[in-house]
């Protein structure tokens, strides 16, 4: 047996979980898939991996051919491989969270039908495992709450704190008081004052959650 038949290769995918803030709610960018499998279902953006590409590469060329939306930051979410994931075969998936900057524009293109950005509370039936990858990408921004202050970037500086705690309430699904978090805030130093009750996000941060 050769060397290239001794063991089985997966095919290699990534998928997009793209957020944002719109409405006072998170929202999460799907694509109408225009082939099969799963033609005319709903899915994450994604795609297979060219030879040699990284996945954080491929995940934001896939992005831009399928939504046209431009390079974001991205956070590893985890990789997916369960058995019959893909009917296409044994296909292993990176899956990357991503945060849209306030009025970023989607558009359908390449292989997506149709594009919308449906409520994390109320998604519509999904293709492949991708339920299971939006839930996981909401675990890996709760974390991001805890160690970083990249979650504000949903916000359209300049903001107030209340839309902040509102933001972080959603994230974490539970209500959070008003004079606690903004004792968090300024503990942590993660807002920066640009104007009369008006922040915009820190760089850095540093303190505890809420004790």
């Amino acid at each position: 047996m050769s060397a290239d038949t001794e063991y089985p290769k997966p095919s290699a995918t990534v998928d997009v979980v793209l957020l944002r803030w719109h409405g006072g709610r998170l929202e999460c960018l799907l694509i109408e898939r225009a082939h099969d499998p799963f033609a005319g279902r709903w899915a994450l953006p994604g795609g297979f991996i060219d030879p040699g590409e990284r996945p954080e590469a491929a995940a934001l060329r896939e992005l831009r051919e399928e939504t046209e939306v431009g390079t974001v930051p991205l956070w590893p979410v985890g990789s997916f491989g369960e058995a019959g994931r893909d009917p296409r075969g044994w296909v292993i998936s990176a899956a990357f969270l991503g945060l849209a900057p306030p009025g970023t524009f989607a558009q359908a293109a390449d292989d997506a039908r149709n594009v919308r950005w449906a409520p994390l509370a109320d998604l519509p039936p999904l293709a492949f495992d991708h339920g299971q990858i939006i839930e996981a990408a909401r675990a890996r921004l709760r974390e991001l709450v805890h160690s970083g202050t990249e979650p504000l970037r949903l916000l359209a500086a300049p903001f107030r704190t209340q839309q902040a705690r509102h933001l972080y309430s959603q994230i974490l699904g539970e209500p959070i008081a008003p004079r606690p978090f903004k004792a968090w805030l300024r503990r942590r130093e993660a807002v920066q004052r640009v104007g009369p009750a008006r922040f915009e996000r820190a760089p850095a941060l540093r303190g505890d959650w809420l004790r």
